[in-house]
């Protein structure tokens, strides 16, 4: 599933490619998703509607056509962006074509349909990201009293911090050496405190290395939210520890997730 800073690379490159530009027809190939794609009377309201900013707030990404109108995408697991000259023939997966007043169109495709298309308001209420100026260690420890959840569970808990995924937490557990299974209330301020360093470093550079990418491939495709990054822990189990270099990373299993973590490293 596409995390912070590939939802946040998805977001850059559309909002560089279609600012400005404008809906002249919307067609809707199918609805089945996790909600019900708009239809083309429901989207009539932001049809030859400017195009006047995109932004993302956690995973979502918000189309912004003015006068509180936004159109909210939220991709799931497999949900992906084509933008094309004309028509792809033979795409599979295609849930949404949409005609843009420039000449191109845009083709959502979705093969596992957990994305989501909906005309939304823009949310008031402000969520806690892994960022500078967001995230705090004070909040962090308000959030980890008396919880009895892993910390890994409690990171990746959206209504904590939002836009934390599997492969994120488990690098900024390893980077602050605790074990991914460690009950949240019994991380001390001094850990807390490396935490919330650790998860902003880890996203702050992903999200600059997905930026960077769009120099090498400013098209909007399928591949656009995938980009090289180093991942230290995540899926590495059986490999040398490259911390330490004397232990074996090890696997085990979190809420239905694979988490990986060295035995030496990580307390």
């Amino acid at each position: 599933m596409p995390e912070l800073p590939e939802v946040n690379t998805l977001a850059v490159a559309l909002a560089r490619q279609l600012c400005g530009d404008s809906i002249i027809e919307w067609q809707r190939l199918s609805p089945k998703l996790r909600l019900p794609i708009p239809n083309s009377k429901e989207a009539k309201e932001i049809t030859n509607c400017i195009i006047a900013g995109i932004k993302r707030v956690a995973k979502n990404i918000y189309v912004d056509f003015g006068d509180k109108l936004f159109l909210k995408v939220h991709l799931g697991m497999t949900g992906h962006f084509h933008l094309t000259p004309e028509p792809l023939i033979g795409l599979k997966h295609e849930h949404l074509r949409i005609a843009l007043k420039s000449g191109r169109v845009l083709t959502f495709c979705d093969p596992r349909r957990f994305g989501s298309i909906e005309i939304a308001e823009f949310p008031d209420k402000c969520v806690t990201e892994p960022f500078a100026g967001s995230l705090t260690p004070q909040y962090l420890a308000t959030a980890c009293a008396k919880r009895q959840c892993s910390i890994k569970a409690l990171i990746m808990d959206q209504q904590i911090i939002a836009g934390l995924g599997n492969i994120y937490a488990a690098e900024a557990l390893f980077a602050a050496g605790i074990r991914p299974d460690r009950p949240a209330s019994s991380l001390k301020p001094a850990e807390l405190k490396k935490l919330c360093k650790s998860m902003i470093n880890v996203i702050d550079k992903a999200v600059k290395a997905g930026i960077a990418s769009l120099f090498e491939k400013p098209l909007i495709d399928g591949d656009t939210t995938h980009f090289e990054i180093e991942t230290l822990i995540y899926d590495r189990q059986g490999s040398l520890c490259s911390k330490c270099g004397k232990a074996s990373i090890e696997m085990i299993r979190i809420s239905g997730r694979s988490s990986c973590y060295c035995p030496i490293c990580q307390k």
